[in-house]
């Protein structure tokens, strides 16, 4: 039984990373799978659970399901991307992480650290093919496959290596041009995102900590050359210097703080200035801020339910929403501070709340790098994002992970 349900997650967590904004997701039989063979998987696992959901944890889900039919009721179209996603998705996920919560730290972790090990797989893939493909060009191209990704959704094709790697993006910096690592996804955002959620869970949630995972992981966010990619890199370094230095130095440093603040805004501002000019103004930057302006601008004129979940374009007087990049902010224009809220409680303040009964500091830092992470991705609807959520969610009783049954036997038999 803990072979097929090893399996089964692993088949689960790898068709979460494909349903991330991949090229596969262009051909619609794949796309499908991908978002309808998880809710499948998800059922076999609560079913072969053996537990019986606690009474505590259906009162809490039958309160998330009169609330989500706010939202609902307020919708122009996306009726069944609507269902499928937060009546459907996000509830099997809470669900299965509450079962698995209450047979230890090890079941409870175990989606989580199988997706790690399949996204460091698929970093060493990209780490290769971008040096022997897109650097050296060592490796031609095998083929071309259409996609709607960006270029305001017209089609255009993109190269692939045997479908296991993509070339989709390119980057300039400081007259450098060449390829991003992209791996199998439409854009470096994504991929960084994908890869600094690995590096968190193995930074702060896998008990054996391994440099070669951890530095596959760094340099894989590197070769995608993006911005919050490289600023979680510094905060984590920042994090670990601090960790290895006594509290008289730990005081020292708060006092310096101020000074290598200002002395790293400088640095990442001068690439910034860099990034623009050799892109013409065309950057992310400015795509990211006309976005924030807009959704917020939006968001205040519809502060508590927004225009609608899964409206898409949305033209408000002479403000069209259209393409965005910050799922934060977008959420706040489409789903007002209603549903802004229940990320931030999944994703910030559950863990916080946690941390302060349990000092379980891991789990918060995890929680708050992913949170960083999705503000300014957009990711909101995909299964990754409510994989988290459903994982802050699974917290909202506040019961000790693995309370009720003995932790050294879900040690032993879950790891």
């Amino acid at each position: 039984m803990n072979r097929i349900r090893t399996t089964l997650e692993y088949i689960l967590v790898l068709m979460i990373i494909l349903e991330f904004n991949t090229p596969y997701l262009v051909f619609p039989f794949v796309k499908h799978i991908m978002q309808y063979a998880p809710i499948l998987i998800l059922t076999c696992l609560i079913f072969m659970s053996g537990e019986i959901i606690k009474i505590r944890s259906i009162k809490y889900l039958l309160v998330y399901f009169l609330g989500a039919v706010i939202p609902f009721l307020v919708l122009s179209k996306g009726y069944f991307a609507y269902l499928r996603i937060y009546i459907i998705m996000l509830p099997l996920m809470w669900t299965y992480l509450n079962l698995r919560k209450y047979r230890g730290i090890t079941a409870y972790h175990s989606l989580f650290l199988r997706y790690s090990n399949i996204v460091i797989v698929l970093a060493v893939v990209s780490l290769i093919m971008w040096m022997l493909c897109s650097l050296l060009g060592i490796i031609p191209l095998t083929m071309q496959i259409p996609s709607y990704w960006t270029q305001g959704g017209y089609l255009r094709f993109i190269s692939t290596y045997w479908g296991i790697y993509f070339e989709t993006q390119h980057f300039s910096l400081f007259s450098i041009e060449a390829w991003r690592n992209t791996g199998i996804f439409n854009e470096g955002p994504m991929y960084n995102m994908i890869l600094c959620t690995s590096l968190a869970i193995e930074c702060f949630i896998r008990l054996k900590k391994s440099t070669v995972r951890i530095v596959i992981l760094v340099l894989a966010i590197i070769t995608t050359v993006t911005t919050t990619g490289q600023f979680l890199l510094i905060m984590l370094l920042f994090w670990t210097f601090i960790k290895k230095i006594s509290r008289k130095q730990q005081k020292l440093l708060i006092l310096f703080f101020p000074v290598l603040f200002y002395c790293t805004y400088i640095g990442i501002n001068v690439l910034m200035e860099e990034k623009l000019e050799s892109e013409k103004g065309s950057s992310s930057v400015d795509t990211r801020s006309d976005s924030i302006g807009k959704c917020l601008e939006v968001g205040f004129e519809h502060p508590v339910l927004g225009v609608g979940l899964m409206s898409g374009k949305v033209r408000i007087r002479s403000l069209v929403l259209d393409e965005h990049s910050n799922s934060l902010f977008e959420l706040f224009a489409y789903g007002g501070l209603y549903v802004v809220t229940l990320y931030i409680g999944g994703l910030l303040i559950l863990p916080f709340l946690y941390y302060i009964k349990y000092k379980d500091l891991q789990w918060l830092l995890t929680m708050g790098s992913f949170f960083i992470i999705f503000s300014v991705t957009l990711s909101q609807y995909r299964y990754l994002t409510l994989l988290f959520l459903a994982w802050g969610l699974s917290s909202i009783d506040m019961v000790e992970c693995g309370a009720i049954h003995n932790k050294s036997k879900s040690w032993t038999h879950e790891h």
